[in-house]
């Protein structure tokens, strides 16, 4: 009989390290469809991240504070009302003797209160710079909200379906097992009539091992998937929840070409809004940082009250301008100019390569995209090969026309092309996702 041993051996090998690789595969990334987590959709699952994950409750602190700044510079605009007092005990009256008449100068206490209301005017030009840069800070802090949201409901999605891909590859692991048990209970009884030889009956219990091997790494990596997902969703990793596998067919990418992606990266991506947002804050910055050079003018209005002395107004008030000016103070408002100047052409730079990187990343998306899509439509057709492959193959071995040696082949290269369709349909999944996420969408888990 012809040796074929080497060659079995090198498939046996071969499909071990694709389930390896498959099982490896369960923790990446995911996109849109309806799914069940305990009777939960993948949209809630991502709602549910949106709600809990600490990242998202972090960004959202960030905005609140960046609104508080802002209600900060907002109350500069108005009068200010400041209010001195003091209240003294004296060791003892102060007198004055003229001659023989003694004049009472102050009491052994007294007391002031001088409430003043102080209204700025020139340097509510900068008062108004320092607001309109907290406003943008604010714009700032959403943007950067949102983009956390997105990444984390992409993670979630792509767990989710990372999750559901590791327990189809499961249920592949445990054909294979229940497949090639039946075709080691075939082989012994074969056996015991002295139709094949003994190393052909252990050929069919090795193989059976090694899938057995396999499914129980798959089901490790189930667990890791899990705890993955829900560390994600901001919730215990070991909270259970069962996923329900991608059903039909997936959706196809549409009409987008690799320019039009770009195009869209561009125009919808919150990274480039939010140095759009940055540009004109440094440019509120370089006016603050001239309005520094104006004097500073405020009105202001006074009211006093003493008591306690015969040479002190009792009731004061007055009403007038009060101005300050740094006439000089060694270049340091210059140097302030110099540096908001240059701040702003930072960031004007930072634009131009950022909207490079968005469309790059555009169209990586879009090339993964396609490609997972072409992947797929193969893996579908070995699937078709390997099936018939495998009846053919389990026939002639019924008929003593083949060996198990080629029916533990033919069954390693069906359960590899089996688990080689799961990996490529999640990994379409994923990649289309990866693709919603680089032109600026939410994936949230809908088609």
């Amino acid at each position: 009989m012809r040796d074929v041993r080497t060659p079995r051996r090198l498939a046996s090998s071969c499909l071990g390290l694709a389930f390896v690789l498959a099982a490896a595969a369960a923790g990446a990334e995911a996109p849109t469809t309806a799914m069940t987590v305990r009777g939960t959709t993948l949209t809630e699952a991502v709602a549910i991240a949106l709600r809990q994950s600490p990242d998202v409750l972090a960004r959202q602190a960030e905005l609140e504070a960046a609104r508080a700044e802002q209600a900060e510079s907002r109350g500069q605009f108005g009068p200010k009302l400041h209010v001195d007092a003091n209240v003294m005990q004296w060791n003892s009256p102060f007198d004055i003797s003229l001659g023989a008449a003694v004049f009472r100068v102050r009491e052994a206490f007294t007391w002031t209160v001088s409430p003043s209301i102080i209204q700025p005017i020139t340097p509510l030009l900068t008062i108004y710079d320092q607001y309109k840069m907290q406003e943008y800070g604010v714009d700032v802090a959403a943007i950067r909200r949102e983009v956390v949201r997105r990444d984390i409901a992409f993670q979630v999605v792509e767990g989710y379906y990372r999750l559901a891909e590791a327990e189809r590859l499961a249920e592949v692991a445990d054909a294979s097992v229940t497949q090639l048990e039946a075709q080691q209970r075939q082989a012994q009884s074969l056996f015991d009539n002295g139709v094949i030889a003994k190393n052909d009956l252990l050929r069919a219990a090795l193989a059976v091992a090694n899938a057995q091997q396999r499914m129980i790494q798959v089901r490790g990596q189930i667990v890791l998937a899990r705890g993955a997902l829900d560390t994600l969703m901001g919730q215990p990793p070991d909270t259970p929840f069962e996923p329900v596998p991608f059903v039909g067919e997936p959706p196809p990418i549409g009409d987008a070409t690799i320019q039009s992606v770009e195009n869209l990266a561009a125009a919808q991506r919150l990274e480039v809004v939010e140095v759009i947002k940055d540009i004109a804050r440094a440019n509120e910055g370089v006016a603050l940082a001239k309005h520094k050079l104006i004097p500073q003018v405020s009105a202001i209005g006074n009211y006093t009250h003493f008591e306690g002395s015969q040479f002190q107004q009792v009731d004061a008030s007055y009403v007038g301008l009060f101005a300050s000016w740094d006439v000089w103070d060694w270049g340091t408002t210059w140097n302030g100019i110099h540096k908001a100047d240059a701040r702003l052409d930072q960031v004007r730079i930072a634009r131009k390569k950022l909207e490079d990187q968005v469309r790059l990343e555009a169209r990586q998306a879009f090339v993964n995209a396609s490609t997972a899509r072409d992947a797929l439509e193969v893996s579908n057709v070995a699937v078709s090969q390997a099936e018939e492959n495998y009846r053919i193959v389990t026939k002639e071995f019924e008929n003593n026309a083949a060996t198990s040696f080629n029916v533990v082949d033919a069954e390693s290269l069906l359960t590899q092309a089996r688990g080689q369709v799961e990996t490529s349909r999640y990994d379409y999944l994923i990649a289309r996702a990866a693709l919603q996420r680089a032109i600026g969408k939410l994936v949230d888990g809908d088609r």
